[in-house]
């Protein structure tokens, strides 16, 4: 998903909220379901390119939006974070998109109470995870990997029925 924010004369921001639908990232499923729970539906809904993709943009006046908006950073930024750490174990995995997805947003709220906005060494807004070290997040991605890989049956070559 990507965020951008314009500013408008009236001092308020739109807000737009880019979904690829071809190829989801992991904070999309957890995302739409927050704001599927606001009672005002956004001010516009418009497919544009960016980066060579195709996104659903859903567009939202700050009024509507502005108090999730530090949720659903925060998320995305541990999202990002996770991705950032696990990428090889991650990447030998089997699971499909939508599985991988799942485990990640999965990992992702788990991390939430020791995630924290700070600024990086270049004045930049990033999270941190306080307390948490990366062995730790790689073991329990592990585990959530494991709970969702299929077990496949052993053949035994040669029995008969």
């Amino acid at each position: 998903m990507l965020i951008e924010i314009y500013p408008k004369p009236d001092g308020m921001q739109h807000i737009n909220l880019m979904f690829c639908e071809a190829e989801p990232d992991p904070e999309d499923g957890w995302v739409r379901a927050h704001i599927e729970a606001f009672p005002t539906p956004p001010k516009r809904i418009f497919e544009e390119e960016r980066v060579g993709r195709t996104y659903t943009t859903l567009q939202y006046g700050q009024c509507v939006i502005g108090h999730s908006m530090f949720y659903i950073e925060k998320h995305k930024g541990v999202v990002d974070k996770l991705l950032g750490i696990c990428t090889s174990e991650l990447d030998r995995t089997s699971l499909d998109r939508p599985a991988r997805n799942a485990v990640i947003s999965r990992l992702a709220l788990e991390l939430d109470k020791q995630a924290r906005f700070s600024v990086d060494d270049q004045g930049n807004l990033t999270i941190a995870l306080k307390e948490v070290d990366e062995a730790e997040i790689r073991k329990r991605l592990g585990e959530l990997i494991a709970e969702e890989t299929p077990v496949r049956p052993v053949e035994t070559v040669g029995s008969e029925a």
